[in-house]
Parts: C-alpha cells; sequence; structure tokens
C-alpha cells in the first residue's frame, strides 16, 4: 500500500514467490501401536459398531493347571480346595460405553475473501474453489490429529493394559481396564541405571511371567530411550557383553533386520534394533520408538515412556472396536452439499499423506465427518469424529516395567 492507501501492483520484477511449503505434508504420523490391533492372523477382530454406544466384552480365562492323579480302586472322587472338579462355560463380561474423539476445523466467510497460502497472486481464484481448499487442509489435520490420540490410547493399552475413556492424561479413575495381571507390571528392586541394577535377570523374570499367564512365548521387546541407555551402560550386561559366548547372544547393530513377522510394525514406525538371547533361553527381537506428540501447550511428549521397556507375543490377540458418532445422521442433500463444498465423499473422506503403517493399520471408515454453518452463515465448521477402544485381549502376554531409571 502507497502513503495514500493506494494498491500498489505486484509484479515479478518486484517479487518472487517460491514454491509453497506447507510443513504438515512432510510431518510423517507413526502408527506402531495401532499396527498390533486388529490382525486376523492372530485371530484379532475389527469390529464397527455405528448404532450402538455400548460394547460388551467377553473374556474366558484359562490356566497351565495339570490333571489330578488318584489311588486305583477307589469308588468316589476326591474333591475340595486342591481336587475340585474341572468348570466350563465361566467368564467374565466387560459392558462399556464408547468414547468419543472429536476434532474441528472452523473457516470464516472473511478468509475466502484472502489470498492462501501457496496461492499465486494472478491465479483468480473464486470464494467455493478457496473453501474447498481450507477444508481439504483443515480435514487432514483433524484426521492426523485423531490418529495420533488414538496412537496414545494403544500404548496405553499395550503398556498399562487399560485405556483412557474421557482425557488422555487419565489412567487411573475413567478407564476401560482390561485386567492385566499385576505380576505382569513388576516393581523393580532396582532401575537399570542403579550400579546394582540386574537388567538380564528382570528380563527374564518378566518373560517367566508373560509365558505362565499369558501362555504365548515372549518374542519382542520395545525399549524406550532411556532404558536403552542404561542397559548398555548397566555392569551386569557390559561385562558378559565382553565374554564371547555372551557376545553371540547379543546381536545389536546398524545392519540388523528384523523377521518378517514385524514387517507391519516396523513399516509403522518402530526401529529394529537387534537381538537378544537371555541366560533363561527366551529369543526377543529388540525395538526402539522415539516418536513424539504435542499436547495442547505444545509439549513434546514421547508416545512411548522413555523408561519403559515393554515385552510381549507378537501372535497375541489384541482387537480395535469402533463405535458411533455424536451427530445426527445427515441426509442425502446434506452428504451432497458437502460433496460440493468440500470436494470429497464424507462417507470414504481422504487420508493424510505420510501416515506410516501398512494397508489397515488405519482405516478411513472409523473416521466420521461432517460439517455445520455458524454465525448466521458466516462460518462453516468440519468436524471430524472417532471412537476406539483398543482391547489387548490377551492382556498377559504384554508386560511391561520401569526400568529405565536410576533408583
Amino acid at each position: 500500500m502507497s502513503a495514500l492507501g493506494t494498491p500498489v501492483v505486484v509484479d515479478f520484477f518486484s517479487r518472487y514467490f517460491a514454491g509453497f511449503y506447507d510443513e504438515k505434508n512432510f510431518i510423517t504420523t507413526p502408527t506402531a501401536g495401532q499396527a498390533f490391533f486388529g490382525r486376523p492372523e492372530n485371530g484379532a477382530y475389527t469390529i464397527f459398531s455405528p448404532n450402538s454406544t455400548d460394547v460388551d466384552l467377553d473374556i474366558v480365562r484359562g490356566n497351565l493347571k495339570t490333571a489330578k492323579m488318584i489311588f486305583r480302586g477307589m469308588a468316589g472322587r476326591v474333591t475340595g480346595t486342591t481336587h475340585a472338579d474341572l468348570q466350563v462355560g465361566a467368564g467374565t463380561t466387560f459392558s462399556r460405553k464408547f468414547p468419543l474423539i472429536e476434532e474441528q476445523t472452523n473457516i470464516g466467510a472473511a478468509q475466502l475473501n484472502s489470498r492462501l497460502p501457496g496461492e499465486g497472486p494472478y491465479e483468480g481464484i473464486d470464494k467455493a474453489t478457496r473453501l474447498r481448499e481450507l477444508a481439504r487442509r483443515g480435514y487432514l489435520e483433524n484426521v492426523r490429529r485423531v490418529i495420533r490420540t488414538n496412537e496414545v490410547l494403544t500404548w496405553q493399552s499395550l503398556l498399562l493394559g487399560v485405556q483412557s475413556a474421557g482425557s488422555l492424561t487419565d489412567t487411573s479413575v475413567n478407564i476401560y481396564d482390561f485386567r492385566r495381571n499385576s505380576a505382569n507390571t513388576p516393581s523393580l528392586t532396582h532401575g537399570w541405571g542403579n550400579a546394582a541394577g540386574v537388567p538380564m535377570t528382570d528380563i527374564d523374570s518378566l518373560c517367566d511371567t508373560i509365558l505362565f499367564n499369558g501362555k504365548l512365548m515372549p518374542d519382542f521387546a520395545i525399549f524406550g530411550g532411556t532404558a536403552m541407555r542404561y542397559f548398555m551402560a548397566n555392569q551386569q550386561v557390559s561385562t558378559n557383553f565382553g565374554n564371547k559366548l555372551y557376545f553371540d547372544l547379543m546381536q545389536f547393530g546398524m545392519d540388523f533386520v528384523a523377521e518378517p513377522k514385524f514387517a507391519r510394525l516396523v513399516a509403522a514406525g518402530l526401529i529394529p534394533y537387534g537381538r537378544l538371547r537371555t541366560p533363561k533361553g527366551f529369543s526377543l527381537t529388540i525395538f526402539t520408538y522415539p516418536h513424539f506428540y504435542a499436547l495442547d501447550a505444545g509439549t513434546a511428549t514421547k508416545f512411548f515412556d522413555d523408561t519403559k521397556v515393554l515385552i510381549g507375543a507378537s501372535n497375541a490377540r489384541a482387537d480395535r472396536y469402533f463405535g458411533p458418532g455424536e451427530r445426527i445422521d445427515p441426509t442425502s442433500q446434506d452428504m451432497q452439499r458437502m460433496m460440493e463444498r468440500f470436494g470429497f465423499n464424507p462417507i470414504m473422506p481422504p487420508m493424510p499423506q505420510n501416515i506410516m503403517g501398512a494397508d489397515q493399520t488405519v482405516l478411513p471408515q472409523s473416521f466420521y465427518v461432517d460439517s455445520y454453518e455458524g454465525d448466521q452463515g458466516k462460518s462453516i465448521t468440519i468436524r471430524t469424529q472417532s471412537a476406539p477402544i483398543f482391547v489387548t485381549t490377551q492382556t498377559d502376554c504384554f508386560g511391561a516395567m520401569a526400568a529405565g531409571v536410576t533408583s
């Protein structure tokens, strides 16, 4: 603008318009936690419940008890606390309401009169095109944020055996509790950053617990960054690492490639680190997961706690349930209006770029998209909802310990 307020013509002699850069298109969104759930090769289910706010979870526990021995010639059966007859058909049913994740993007009418980032000065783009572009960018960012929330919830389920129901920071009150055996979350006598810490002993002990309680052989371990640093420096590990026998049982290196059965998890963001054969004979493929998300205040937070070590069986069943959104179902006219205004089908909306993971890790049909107008037609809001529960069905096949501490 000139001193008198007269617009100054934009020309290419005074300005050069560089290529548009939108950082959102380059941010990768990891989904390794979500990759554990809904795997049909493990017998897991993916359930969509668009018309019910309640879900019933039936769990029947097993055990590793042996058969009884009796003396020959006895006419009766010895019964009691140690010789009780086997009862079948018993189980536990959990009835819960689905949670609700919601993210919104507001677009004001005034925005449609201004040049968008990436829009050339002489393109002559109309308001309808600007609205579609703003809606596309807003919706895709909504989905990225929902995926990150899902990722937080999956790691809660894997590490703790519970999932938040109303707030990401609440893992003790308003939760879905999958009833993990408390022995699968041991309190260590000493952390691995303590000179008295015994990582190999702790790993073997947790593997024993998982094998007994979960009835499957543990075959992987995920180390938080601090836990890995303390593990490598710990005397029990470093002293034995110089021993040729022990060296052959620990394979850590840049060229390490995880087995094909872990390909889905690696594609979703887990970083293969090596392989470990424990003193008791358990064989664990080691991974790390250094990815971040940000809280509302912008605080950098790890999806996987730096102090934790998760050990589990990769073939354990873990189901995922997707409940309904909370909205009045749109009419056919509403759907046509959204398609005309936004340029995409809200029933099968597009997915963002750079979402890590194989097909079927993140499902478009788990998202509900709608819109509504406000401010007497001066604004429009795009709303994205999802209602997931990530159930570690064979929950005792996972165990976690806070190993990356110095106490």
